[in-house]
């Protein structure tokens, strides 16, 4: 009897080996109940649109296709930033040892402030709320004499702070641009060493804190006291780890946003090891400031995936890739579970950023098109991760309730959401296996909706684009997010799901 079993058994796996049995789709069921609130109120889902360093490379029209790209996108969240560099001077130290009698002056009608107004005329316009900052101190402002005045100091100098003031006034103040909700006081001031940000090779905790104080005196002298500042902007879970909790201890009453860099590899999004080491981080930020969560949240501005990325060019090779798209979907979905309330990608646009080396001036190709006028039309044509951004972002709302879900698959990982106003909703499905999975999903929260549901499939084969370049429902169903509804996710798959056409 042994040996007829062991028989059978052999020839099943010689079969299933040799003629690739396939493995019937799973089943399951996700209930996103009312007491499984992530979020009771989202900050939402946004994009980088930073100021661009010269529109002169890129095509006829550009900015026509950009303005119809986001809004599609239909960011809540926006981060833009600047140079000091390309507004600061005539500066003159007097030849003294004391900063405080340094002048300078301002130069604000320059194609860089008019690249800066055009991005925040329209968030101004749109009801975005912006993230708008600097990128480092100033780096070389007197090209006559190479002088570097303020990076031994980094942003601890009180010039920086001065010259922060005037031009967060002349923008908020005289501008009318209060779509402008926080300040970003240097990028990633904890990334000391690395290719491309040698200007912060001198910046430390100490420094950056002192200068974070420096500048909140600053603002709330010019009556800016409502302009919140981004406690952190550090990239990295090791560095955010380094900074955030201490920030958390130290300048409660300071910042008003605890803001990281999550830049993360394929396998710990695959694995779900990034989703339990942010939670770890935003548990040790929580711990020292109970008001996170509440008055306080974690939002990150600047979010992508390292695989692929050429540390030289700053360019992401996989960006065209179906699965960068997947992948970053199932980040999104891991960050919110993990405690953040509001995501920034890295980017929107090709055309916004160069890298400065030896070689030349080469753009950071990271975006979700490109305007360049030197670029090959591939890369001018929308990257598959545009389109499932462009749902993420129309799905998860500002002022939305997030709501995880009960049961379902392993690999398969789910959010909710309902409109303030309960008229709207939907939820995402990412399916990271290499099999398919159905599913019935229902939302407890009601939701009024049309009584239609637009079902929306990412993957190679299954995305579907209409003659505007946009997506488009792969079908349409009648039915409500209350009631269960049974839906197929394949292998390697998004499912979206909305109660309104996107």
């Amino acid at each position: 009897m042994k040996k007829i079993t062991s028989v059978i058994l052999l020839l099943t796996l010689i079969l299933c080996f040799g003629f690739a049995c396939k493995k019937e789709s799973a089943s399951g069921e996700s209930y996103f109940s009312k007491e499984n609130v992530v979020s009771a109120s989202f900050d939402g889902l946004g994009v980088e649109w930073g100021t661009y360093e010269d529109i002169n490379k890129t095509v006829k029209g550009s900015w026509d296709r950009v303005i119809a790209s986001v809004d599609k996108l239909n960011p809540s969240l926006v981060r833009c930033m600047t140079n000091l560099d390309w507004f600061v001077v005539d500066f003159d130290d007097k030849d003294t040892e004391d900063l405080s009698d340094d002048t300078w002056n301002y130069t604000f009608n320059n194609k860089y402030m008019k690249n800066a107004c055009d991005v925040l005329d329209y968030c101004q316009a749109n009801g975005i709320r912006v993230a708008f900052g600097v990128w480092n101190v100033i780096g070389n402002i007197d090209p006559e004499k190479d002088l570097y005045k303020m990076i031994p100091n980094a942003t601890s100098d009180e010039r920086w702070a001065k010259m922060i003031a005037d031009l967060m006034e002349y923008l908020i103040k005289f501008k009318g641009y209060d779509c402008i909700r926080w300040f970003v006081n240097t990028n990633e001031p904890n990334n000391v060493g690395v290719i491309g940000s040698s200007k912060n090779a001198y910046n430390s905790y100490a420094k950056w804190e002192k200068g974070v104080k420096n500048v909140r005196k600053s603002l709330d002298g010019v009556g800016l006291n409502d302009l919140d500042i981004i406690g952190g902007d550090t990239t990295g879970l090791v560095g955010s780890t380094q900074y955030l909790p201490k920030i958390a201890s130290n300048l409660k009453g300071v910042v008003n946003n605890y803001g990281l860099h999550m830049y993360v590899s394929n396998y710990d999004i695959d694995n779900a090891r990034y989703q339990k080491s942010l939670s770890n981080l935003y548990k040790r930020v929580k711990k020292n400031d109970k008001s996170l969560g509440r008055t306080k949240q974690m939002i990150i501005w600047e979010a992508g995936l390292l695989d692929g990325k050429n540390v030289v060019t700053d360019c992401n090779a996989y960006i065209s890739n179906y699965s960068y798209g997947l992948r970053m979907a199932d980040y999104t979905v891991q960050s919110i579970l993990a405690g953040v309330n509001g995501i920034v990608y890295w980017d929107l646009d090709d055309a916004m950023h160069f890298m400065y080396n030896e070689g030349g001036n080469t753009p950071k190709e990271w975006g979700m098109f490109s305007t360049l006028a030197s670029a090959t039309s591939a890369k001018q044509e929308y990257r598959p991760w545009f389109h499932s951004t462009v749902l993420l972002t129309n799905i998860f709302r500002p002022g939305n309730t997030v709501y995880s879900a009960t049961g379902g698959n392993s690999g398969v990982r789910t959010l909710a959401t309902v409109s303030s106003d309960r008229k709207k909703g939907g939820f995402v499905a990412v399916n990271s296996t290499r099999f398919p999975v159905t599913e019935e999903f229902a939302i407890e929260e009601t939701v009024n909706g049309s009584g239609k549901l637009y079902i929306y499939i990412y993957n190679q084969n299954s995305l579907k684009i209409g003659a505007d370049g946009f997506v488009v429902p792969n079908y349409v169903i009648d039915g409500s997010l209350n009631a269960k509804t049974k839906i197929e996710v394949p292998a390697s798959s998004i499912v979206f799901v909305s109660s309104e056409k996107i």
